[in-house]
């Protein structure tokens, strides 16, 4: 995930006009992630993770 101050950047160039490879090379991200950012209507979320199983749940009750 980008942190805000990245975000408002992204947002700014892209409304200055600028191309999805310049944008990434000017954040010093990947063209994907630029262009994933772009296109959500809204400010992606992060997927929840699933748990990590722990090595004593055999063991529990």
């Amino acid at each position: 995930m980008l942190r805000g101050g990245t975000m408002k950047t992204l947002y700014e160039l892209h409304g200055a006009g600028h191309s999805i490879r310049a944008i990434a090379r000017e954040l010093g991200i990947a063209r994907n992630t630029v262009r994933k950012y772009l296109r959500a209507p809204g400010v992606p979320q992060p997927a929840p993770r699933p748990r990590r199983p722990s090595k004593l749940d055999p063991y529990k009750e």
